[in-house]
């Protein structure tokens, strides 16, 4: 028997009747009624536990040795295996098997003890059934079709314990040290900007009013006079170029002059805007969940595919 697509196979099953004494020249055979199905009768009532007669074939020969030649009839069966019961010790069990696998993706990520007793149960379960159906068969050196769904159960089932070792090792420990080294190089981005802008900063005086720099064109003249000459309306700021006195501005001329109030808006949005890049560049390493909630999703669709896959093939 060639079991390659066991136990989807079919077999060839061949009586023959020939003359072991008798030559074509003392004795011949035929089938009554010619060469036909018609010949056999009560083939339809034959029933077998594993097989099912599908097709059946009538022949006529001779066979031809050193001795003579000799009379030979042939009848050939055409059976197809039951699947029945592979489905309810096999493939369903498998199957079974093989979803159960998946419920540790329901499982708390914290929860270790159970989450691994489950995976390498459902792992040796597989191999248990693995075992069991090799023992019952002749050691053939080709692969079966039933090993090959046993061992891509395995496969699925030995994945989802793995996918558990990843999130474990995300969470317990590679994915915290990233997590801090992220943390710490955000944390220095934002320190630095902070103390670009605090020495460009906006001036405030004692009565609240903010001092904003004067231009080049507006420096010197009468209005640095009169600002040097009221010490309450000036203050000493150092800035990164010089160090020099600022002119406070009344709120008519900080309403009056709006363009000088769009540098610090500038600065501000920049800010803003370099915040939001460092919350995006920064990875949730501890959201594991998101990694179960593929899981759910990825896991059932690929074994869905493998099923539709190998009985598709298999069944033609």
């Amino acid at each position: 028997m060639d079991l390659r697509r066991y136990p989807l196979d079919e077999q060839n099953c061949t009586l023959e009747i020939e003359s072991y004494g008798y030559t074509t020249d003392d004795i011949e055979f035929y089938w009554q009624g010619g060469s036909n199905s018609d010949s056999v009768t009560g083939v339809e009532n034959i029933e077998l536990p594993q097989f099912s007669i599908i097709d059946y074939q009538t022949l006529s020969k001779k066979a031809v040795f050193a001795t003579g030649s000799y009379p030979r009839l042939s009848l050939s069966f055409k059976l197809k295996r039951n699947i029945g019961y592979f489905i309810l010790q096999t493939y369903m069990p498998s199957i079974l098997i093989t979803i159960l696998s998946w419920v540790s993706f329901w499982i708390n990520y914290d929860a270790s003890a159970a989450r691994v007793a489950l995976g390498i149960t459902t792992v040796l379960t597989m191999t248990t059934i693995n075992t069991h159906l090799r023992e019952t068969l002749p050691k053939i050196p080709y692969v079966k079709a039933i090993d090959i769904y046993l061992m891509g159960c395995f496969v699925f089932v030995f994945l989802a314990l793995l996918e558990y070792a990843f999130v474990n090792y995300i969470f317990f420990g590679r994915g915290p040290h990233m997590q801090k080294k992220a943390a710490e190089k955000a944390a220095k981005s934002n320190n630095e900007i902070k103390s670009r802008l605090e020495s460009n900063k906006v001036q405030v005086d004692a009565h609240g009013n903010i001092l904003l720099t004067n231009l080049p064109s507006e420096m010197g003249g009468p209005d640095m006079i009169g600002a040097l000459s009221d010490p309450r309306a000036t203050m000493f700021s150092y800035d990164s170029a010089s160090i020099q006195y600022r002119k406070p501005l009344t709120s008519r001329d900080l309403y009056g002059r709006p363009g000088l109030d769009r540098p610090v808006a500038h600065k501000k949005n920049r800010l803003r805007r370099r915040a939001s890049q460092l919350k995006v560049k920064i990875p949730d390493l501890t959201d594991v969940n998101a990694i179960d909630k593929w899981s759910r999703i990825v896991f059932p669709i690929a074994f869905t595919f493998f099923n539709l896959v190998y009985w598709l093939y298999y069944n033609h």
